[in-house]
């Protein structure tokens, strides 16, 4: 491992702008000790070396200039271990992971927002406090260090849904931080590209437009009590557009979605104490959780996604499981204990617990 002190001590001391007096004295040693190891001719005692890394915010591997090849290898290791556990919805995994690496590398901000994005994924809603504030401090310490436009959008997401339990002005504040709906990457690159790449780009957009709108449609049913007529309609929307854009059924992974609109479709009716309807919507939920459940990777086929894939490697899921175990839970709800004895009933919940993990 090649380490290279003198160059990396002398520009964070000049960066700093502090002279070698000033660190000598922080670290209660003379000033030609600092000059000795600028110059090469000596190197700190190890138990300095935190409180140098300390006192410029640098780890110590950067404080020692190690070769950054093994640090691009060991975040990269993190990276494809988180994927495997984002995959299967294995969050208290995956936060362990990315704790380990901040430990390593607190400075680097891919850990930093991967970390942010851990613990949000593991905490329960609404957020806990402590949880809530370490995310908030790590969305902070994001925005202050990295340039990237991705990362600085995700710890403004992540700020901003950390503090709508919170503090709304806030939440606001980060809100207004964020890019106009009109001036978006995938608009821009749809915009741009042409030929083939430019028809995916295109199909991209509309996907995540698509996707927006179901979800910002089931979204509004929680914000003031809905009658259950206007509740069914929202979630009914959002399954239409979804069926729409993917017009030959080959919904893939967003089957997911359509699944847990129709169980929302279905809990509604049940408090409306409509037998029929209850079991229509249980019914399409459980096939298109099984569709989901089953899934492997795919093309879409629908004219307006043909470009499109889907591969499983590349999703995340905050849960155990697949659908089918989702809405198995979700049919423990009492509002369904008038249908639980039908025979529809009984095979939904069949059909679900053959697929369930």
């Amino acid at each position: 491992m090649e380490i290279n002190l003198k160059e990396k001590l002398r520009t964070l001391r000049q960066k700093k702008k502090v002279t070698q007096e000033v660190l000598a004295n922080y670290l209660c040693i003379t000033p030609q000790s600092v000059g000795k190891w600028e110059r090469g001719e000596g190197f700190p005692d190890i138990t300095l070396l935190p409180k140098i890394a300390f006192y410029f915010d640098v780890t110590v591997d950067e404080l020692l200039g190690v070769d950054q090849v093994k640090v691009e290898e060991a975040i990269n290791e993190y990276k494809h271990q988180s994927s495997v556990y984002k995959s299967n919805g294995e969050n208290e995994k995956n936060l362990q992971i990315w704790e380990k690496a901040y430990s390593e590398f607190p400075n680097d901000c891919r850990v930093i927002e991967e970390l942010m994005f851990a613990i949000n994924r593991d905490a329960v809603y609404p957020c806990p406090k402590d949880k809530a504030e370490r995310i908030i401090a790590l969305g902070e310490k994001l925005l202050q260090k990295t340039t990237d436009a991705m990362q600085r959008e995700n710890a403004i997401q992540c700020l901003c849904y950390t503090y709508d339990n919170i503090d709304k002005e806030k939440a606001l504040y980060y809100a207004d931080m964020s890019g106009s709906f009109n001036v978006t990457r995938e608009n821009l690159r749809s915009t741009i590209l042409d030929s083939e790449e430019g028809v995916k780009a295109c199909q991209s957009y509309i996907m995540s437009l698509i996707h927006t709108a179901a979800t910002t449609a089931s979204a509004m049913t929680s914000k003031i009590q809905f009658s259950h007529e206007e509740t069914i309609e929202a979630y009914r929307f959002a399954i239409d557009i979804l069926k729409r854009l993917y017009s030959d059924e080959n919904v893939g992974f967003y089957a997911f979605d359509i699944s847990y609109y129709y169980s929302h479709i279905a809990k509604e009716y049940a408090e409306m104490n409509d037998k029929e309807n209850t079991l229509k919507a249980l019914t399409q939920s459980c096939r298109y959780a099984t569709i989901e459940a089953t899934l492997t990777d795919m093309n879409y086929t629908a004219p307006m996604v043909n470009r499109l894939k889907y591969k499983k490697a590349d999703t995340t899921k905050n849960y155990i499981g697949n659908s089918c175990n989702l809405r198995l839970k979700g049919l423990d709800d009492k509002s369904f204990d008038f249908v639980r004895n039908d025979d529809t009933f009984k095979k939904i919940v069949s059909d679900l617990e053959k697929y369930s993990q």
